[in-house]
């Protein structure tokens, strides 16, 4: 895809609960890997604040449109993606989760306008970090505050790490939400 600009950020250096309170790149402090310790996320809204300014200054200093960006992660970088394309002001082209989750729902608020946003999951079904059953409450839980458009990718015996299927499974689902242009003077 030589047609698309990546931006890779990364997570700053914060202590993380689970990691016995030791400082690690983090999105935000994670204090478990059950469902309930995903529903606070300190700092979950200070890192949606921080990918948000990304876009919009793609948006602004080179005129990239919304519809033209997508998110994607891993891991809890996955779920920061679903949290923060969920919940911008304008559609995204999509969101590619891998071996993530729905984090943060206690202070999750869907924006109205972007429920057919279309969302790949990836995860394997022996994930020991994340669990698989993540994989399908995050949908489900989406699905019922309105998302249309999510798609679980399962990948038999894997674990917490990637695969040359998925990645091939991303690369598809990139290309189908953002095609090549056929004329470069975008419009905003």
């Amino acid at each position: 895809m030589p047609y698309v600009k990546f931006i890779l950020p990364t997570a700053t250096t914060q202590p993380v609960t689970l990691n016995m309170g030791m400082a690690m790149p983090s999105w935000y402090d994670i204090v478990g890997l059950d469902e309930r310790s995903n529903e606070k996320c300190h700092g979950i809204l200070q890192s949606r604040d921080r990918i948000q300014s990304l876009l919009h200054s793609e948006h602004v200093d080179h005129r990239i449109p919304y519809s033209r960006m997508a998110l994607a992660g891993f891991s809890h970088g996955g779920a920061l993606c679903l949290y923060t394309g969920l919940s911008l002001s304008l559609k995204v082209a999509g969101i590619l989760v891998m071996s993530g989750y729905f984090a943060g729902a206690s202070s999750f608020q869907l924006t109205p306008g972007i429920e057919e946003t279309p969302i790949l999951h990836c995860h394997g079904t022996q994930d020991p970090i994340v669990d698989y059953s993540l994989a399908k409450k995050s949908k489900d839980l989406l699905e019922q505050k309105g998302i249309k458009n999510y798609t679980i990718k399962t990948y038999p015996g894997m674990q917490h790490t990637l695969i040359q299927e998925e990645l091939q499974d991303a690369l598809t689902f990139l290309q189908s939400i953002l095609p090549p242009l056929k004329d470069h003077n975008l419009e905003l």
